[in-house]
């Protein structure tokens, strides 16, 4: 019994030194990051998607579908077949109530305004997940993804506009003549149609899919039906944003095609068609 205020003692010696360096290693996984971590951490996240979708856009795969859509246009473009589908459709099908549609339609693929609507969406999802750890949500990657689509292919569209440089239906012909004009690929249908082929290819259910791949060349075709592109103009802007936004999907499946239908332009014997490949 002697021994026992020693002993009492060395434990409360022991749990005085133990206790306080278990409590820092406890709580030391909740300490809250700083700004600037986060900002870092925030960063190299979105680094490695967009350099992953990059490297899946402008690799030796796509070289083929880049020069197929390239071909198809460039028959369409240096040929009368622009000039005489755009005198059928003025005469044929062009009307006072599609022309009321045609307005709704440009409005998706006004840049100033979808660009910084979808940039501001897609950063504020992005970061409150880095910071705060909010769960995923449909909106947030809709917009996360709409946006990486408008930036994985920007520098293709606007390297064709220059390189390209046919005129506006309203103010000359299709024929090729780079660096004359930039109006050689659509920029409206390009940005009218990535969200649509967004929401097309991250929804799993075949008619979702049809709906708004159907809705994703309405813009297209309100270039058309003010006489603002040619029809080959309007088809290269559509395929751009399908190519970006698959790149962008692939990113995210983590594999070479998402699962669902691909489209991809064929040429042959002076003839445009389109090509359809099925993973499941």
């Amino acid at each position: 019994m002697r021994n026992s205020p020693r002993l009492l003692l060395r434990t409360a010696l022991l749990l005085c030194l133990f206790f306080p360096s278990g409590l820092r290693a406890q709580t030391a996984e909740f300490v809250q990051p700083t700004f600037y971590e986060t900002v870092c951490q925030f960063g190299n996240q979105e680094r490695n998607r967009i350099f992953a979708d990059f490297g899946n856009l402008y690799n030796c795969n796509n070289v083929a579908n880049f020069g197929l859509a390239i071909a198809g246009g460039a028959v369409l473009a240096n040929t009368e077949m622009d000039h005489n589908f755009q005198n059928w459709y003025d005469k044929q099908i062009k009307s006072d109530t599609s022309d009321e549609f045609s307005k709704v339609a440009k409005w998706f693929g006004e840049g100033q305004i979808v660009i910084p609507v979808m940039l501001t969406s897609a950063l504020t999802y992005r970061f409150s997940q880095t910071k705060w750890g909010f769960a995923d949500n449909c909106l947030g990657e809709f917009a996360d993804r709409t946006a990486r689509g408008y930036l994985v292919g920007a520098p293709t569209l606007l390297t064709f506009q220059l390189l390209l440089g046919g005129d506006r239906p309203c103010c000359g012909d299709s024929y090729w003549r780079p660096f004359k004009q930039d109006h050689g690929v659509s920029g409206h249908a390009f940005l009218g149609a990535v969200p649509f082929i967004t929401i097309a290819q991250m929804s799993d259910e075949p008619v979702v899919k049809g709906v708004f791949y159907a809705l994703s060349g309405f813009t297209a075709w309100s270039r058309v039906n003010d006489d603002r592109h040619y029809l080959s103009q309007a088809l290269l802007g559509w395929y751009l944003a399908y190519l970006s936004v698959r790149a962008v999907s692939q990113t995210e499946a983590n594999c070479w095609l998402p699962r669902g239908l691909t489209l991809f332009p064929v040429c042959a014997n002076d003839s445009v068609g389109a090509g359809l490949y099925y993973q499941f």
